[in-house]
C-alpha cells in the first residue's frame, strides 16, 4: 500500500484545521430496547450540557440543530429523518443528508417562528456554541437542548442523551456502538508509536481565522498532550482554568520563544488555506513571527478543516502523531498519516459521510 506522505506546501500556504478530542471509554449500557425496532419510550428525564434539567415525551422527532457537530452525529446514529431546521452558515452546509432539512436562519439566534411553522418543537445545540435568543424560543414553546460533543471528557454521556432521546433503538444502539469501537481505535493506533524525542517539545495552538490562542485547559490542547509535547501556556499562564481561547500580545509569543522556544506551531481554520499562514504572521504586527523558532525549523502544521473538532475528532490524535514523528522517523510517519487518512475513508464508508481526505495534514516549509 502506498503510504501518505505528509503534504509539504510553500511558506505562503497552510491547510485549514479544527480542534480534537481525547479517547472516550467503551459504549454504553441500556435497558430499554433490547429488540429491533424497540424504543426507548415515555418521560425522559436528565439534565443538559448546560445543566438544566428536562422531562421529554421519547423518542422526539422533527428536531431543528444548529452548528457543525450535531448535525453528523445525527446522520453516524442513522436518524437524518428527524432533523428539520438546519441554520445557515453551517447546517445547511449538510442539506444533503437530511431531506426534511429547512433554513432557520443564523446559529447563534435561529428562527423560532419558522422552525413552529414547521412544527419543530425542539432545538439541539452546542453547549460552546450558545445561543443568544433561547428566552424567545422558549417562550414559543421550543424545548432547548445543549449537547457538548467536543469536550472528551463528557462527550461519550451526551451523546448518550441524543441516543435516548430519539428512542434509543436496537439500530441506533448499534450504530453507536460502531462509531465508538472506531472512535477509540483511533486513538489505539496513535498511541502505538514513540514519541520520546518530542515529550518536552512547546508547542502552540491557533485558529488563524479567528486570531485565537487555546490553553491547557482546553480539550484541543489536552489532544495534542495526549500525544506528546506541552503547551507553552503551562509556563505563561501555569494557574489557567476555564479559559480556553485568548487573544494573546504576540510580544508574549516572540519573548516565550526566545526564553524557551517554541518548538511547534499547530494551525486550525475554516477558512481558505491558502490564507492560514499569512494571518498568523500578520498577527504579529511589526514583530517578525518568521523568525520563530516552529517556522524555523519547519514546524509549522495544519490539519484538515473536519478532522479535529466532532465526530472525526479521534483522527487528530495521528495527524498530531505524524507531526511529531516527521523529523524522527518520516517512515512512521507517513505510515501513521496514511492509517489516518484510511480510517476517515472508514468513517466515510461505514457511516456515508463524505469527508476529504486531502490535505488533511500540510507542513508549512
Amino acid at each position: 500500500m502506498k503510504m501518505n506522505s505528509i503534504v509539504v506546501v510553500a511558506v505562503a500556504v497552510i491547510a485549514v484545521g479544527a480542534v480534537g478530542a481525547l479517547a472516550m471509554s467503551g459504549a454504553f449500557g441500556n435497558s430499554a430496547g433490547s429488540e429491533e425496532g424497540s424504543t426507548q419510550s415515555g418521560v425522559y428525564t436528565f439534565e443538559d450540557a448546560k445543566g438544566v434539567k428536562h422531562s421529554i415525551e421519547t423518542p422526539i422527532s422533527n428536531v431543528s440543530v444548529v452548528h457543525k457537530y450535531i448535525p453528523i452525529y445525527m446522520k453516524i446514529l442513522g436518524l437524518e429523518d428527524e432533523v428539520a431546521g438546519l441554520d445557515t452558515t453551517y447546517g445547511m452546509g449538510f442539506k444533503s443528508y437530511f431531506k426534511n432539512g429547512f433554513d432557520i436562519g443564523t446559529y447563534s439566534a435561529p428562527n423560532g417562528s419558522v422552525m413552529v411553522e414547521h412544527g419543530s418543537k425542539y432545538i439541539l445545540s452546542p453547549v460552546t456554541m450558545g445561543l443568544t435568543n433561547s428566552g424567545a424560543l422558549k417562550a414559543l414553546g421550543i424545548e432547548v437542548i445543549y449537547l457538548e460533543v467536543n469536550n472528551p471528557e463528557v462527550m461519550e454521556e451526551n451523546l448518550e442523551i441524543l441516543c435516548k432521546l430519539f428512542g434509543n433503538t436496537e439500530s441506533i444502539q448499534n450504530k453507536y456502538a460502531t462509531y465508538l469501537s472506531m472512535y477509540n481505535e483511533c486513538y489505539d493506533v496513535a498511541a502505538g508509536y514513540d514519541y520520546s524525542n518530542t515529550t518536552n517539545a512547546d508547542f502552540a495552538l491557533y485558529m488563524a481565522s479567528a486570531g485565537f490562542y487555546q490553553t491547557h485547559a482546553s480539550s484541543a490542547v489536552k489532544v495534542i498532550e495526549k500525544i506528546s509535547g506541552k503547551s507553552y501556556t503551562h509556563v505563561i499562564d501555569p494557574d489557567v482554568r476555564e479559559t480556553v481561547y485568548f487573544n494573546q500580545d504576540p510580544a508574549i509569543t516572540v519573548e516565550f520563544d526566545n526564553n524557551h522556544g517554541l518548538d511547534y506551531l499547530f494551525v486550525y481554520t475554516y477558512e481558505n488555506p491558502s490564507d492560514n499562514y499569512g494571518k498568523f504572521i500578520a498577527s504579529g504586527n511589526s514583530l517578525d513571527l518568521t523568525q520563530l523558532t516552529c517556522v524555523r525549523d519547519k514546524h509549522v502544521y495544519s490539519l484538515g478543516p473536519d478532522m479535529v473538532n466532532g465526530a472525526l475528532s479521534c483522527v487528530a490524535s495521528m495527524l498530531y502523531g505524524s507531526a511529531f514523528l516527521h523529523d524522527f522517523d518520516e517512515g512512521k510517519s507517513a505510515e501513521l498519516l496514511d492509517k489516518a487518512v484510511n480510517m476517515v475513508n472508514n468513517f466515510n464508508t461505514t457511516f456515508g459521510l463524505n469527508y476529504n481526505t486531502e490535505n488533511i495534514l500540510v507542513e508549512v516549509a
